[in-house]
């Protein structure tokens, strides 16, 4: 019986314990808020934005031959869109084609902030669009084209928020980068110079604010209203070529020591053995913050992640969009073998994208891949990029000012930190710059980003406007920016 009562006490004080976690797990408030803005563009910024998207800007960097009149026609068609901001800044081409612009600020001794994106955009096949990818058509309020979302919606934004802030007699309080990368898609080099630019000069910056992260309209976990995530870490990435080796034969004599067999075999393991899921500090926040938004059931569990953290973990794994939030991911995206159906040959080979977790680095990644194979196999990496450092996204000024800003514009949405899978030109400057994130000023709805280097890409003509209104109230009250 004492037995019984004590359990039933324990019982008792857990429930409890639960339900308060859970009645204190509120949204982060936004403090010292700005004022609420409607700040947007207007129907002649969406004619800019939309020649911009006429400009077909695909680098192709593995042609050293590729046709880049697009790109040389760029910077003139930039000059004759935005006059002020032509004017006003200072012009650096970064390997002939990256787009610099200083707009320099009051006090230059502040360190300077880089608002940035990209201009060159993967290729686009017009079968399978409704309408040409190069074309810029406006359809039931959306904008089609190849680059709407990815990213010179975030460019046109920046040039459209100056050029206003310029007309008003705006003089930023320190200095502003703006900065383009001809090359993010093809993981070229524009960015790594952009940075070691900057290092040269002296003018490592306080803050950076790239691509990655939005305004989302369907956040997980049955949340109903808008949420704006920032990236304040990406995966590390890289590419592992395994070749495994063998003497070779007649298909009609197979063994398990034949090179294919052995490829399938640690492939085979390499995918059931996935590396241990764990919550890293950004994705716990996220869900908390998420939680905070959803059912009282929700924040039971994300209130009390003290208890519930495994059950979280177990189910984030079932999933693999939620998976790949949790833990490194190895994809199998190529292999070879032999030349024809009866050989068995000397050599196979495959090809693993790896997308390294922010809680190890690549060369432990690679060694979970190494030592499911034997000794006669060959590994070799390519296109390697360590995973980003954290940046501040508890009680940090920048992070702060980049919430007050979301806010101002998109009061109705929920603020979240989230760690991007895919890489960004931000990694690069994460090396010297501890506040870089991962936001992009715009509602992104769920079937649009679904589309980025797909079919039809899009964009609202509302979103576009709205966003460029985001870019309006970052730029005009930096001067509540951190030192």
């Amino acid at each position: 019986m004492v037995v019984l009562i004590v359990l039933a006490a324990a019982v008792a004080v857990l429930a409890v314990v639960l339900v308060a976690n859970a009645a204190r797990l509120k949204p982060t408030p936004v403090l010292d808020p700005l004022p609420p803005s409607a700040a947007a563009g207007d129907d002649a910024a969406v004619e800019r934005f939309r020649a911009l998207l006429r400009i077909p800007t695909v680098w192709d960097l593995r042609n050293p031959d590729a046709d880049r009149t697009a790109f040389d026609g760029f910077v003139p068609a930039l000059r004759r869109l935005y006059p002020a901001v032509f004017e006003a800044c200072e012009l650096e081409l970064i390997d002939g084609r990256g787009i610099s612009l200083l707009w320099k600020g009051a006090n230059r001794e502040l360190a300077p902030i880089v608002l940035m994106a990209h201009h060159d955009v993967v290729d686009a096949d017009p079968v399978g669009w409704t309408h040409d990818p190069f074309a810029a058509d406006i359809d039931d309020g959306r904008i089609y084209a190849r680059g709407a979302v990815d990213t010179k919606c975030v460019w046109a934004g920046l040039m459209e928020a100056a050029e206003r802030l310029i007309a008003e007699g705006f003089t930023p309080p320190r200095d502003v980068y703006f900065f383009s990368s001809n090359t993010e898609e093809d993981g070229g080099d524009t960015a790594p110079h952009m940075v070691e630019h900057l290092q040269r000069i002296g003018r490592v910056p306080y803050m950076v604010v790239d691509e990655g992260g939005a305004v989302i309209d369907n956040p997980p976990l049955g949340v109903d209203i808008p949420f704006a995530v920032v990236g304040v870490s990406e995966k590390g990435v890289f590419n592992a070529s395994i070749t495994t080796n063998a003497d070779g034969g007649h298909a009609a004599t197979p063994t398990l020591q034949d090179a294919t067999a052995k490829l399938v075999s640690g492939l085979d393991a390499l995918q059931k053995n996935p590396p241990r899921a764990a919550l890293s500090a950004p994705v716990a926040a996220m869900l908390r913050e998420l939680a905070s938004h959803g059912s009282f059931a929700l924040r039971i569990v994300f209130g009390n992640l003290w208890l519930f953290r495994p059950l979280v973990v177990r189910i984030m794994k079932g999933n693999p969009e939620t998976a790949a939030m949790v833990r490194t991911t190895y994809a199998l995206t190529q292999l070879a073998g032999a030349p024809a159906h009866n050989i068995i040959p000397k050599q196979a080979k495959a090809t693993v994208n790896v997308r390294v977790d922010p809680g190890e680095d690549v060369a432990a990644a690679l060694a979970r891949i190494e030592e499911r194979f034997d000794g006669r196999t060959e590994f070799s990496t390519f296109e390697v990029s360590e995973p980003s450092p954290v940046s501040p996204f508890e009680g940090d000024a920048a992070f702060d000012y980049l919430r007050r800003a979301i806010n101002a514009v998109y009061p109705e949405a929920g603020i979240a930190p989230y760690v991007q899978s895919s890489c960004s030109d931000a990694r690069h400057f994460a090396r010297v710059c501890p506040r870089t994130y991962r936001f992009a000023g715009f509602l992104f709805k769920g079937d649009q980003r679904a589309r980025i280097h797909g079919q039809d890409e899009n964009l609202d003509v509302d979103s576009f406007k709205r966003g460029v209104g985001f870019y309006v109230e970052f730029i005009r009250h930096l001067d509540q920016l951190g030192k």
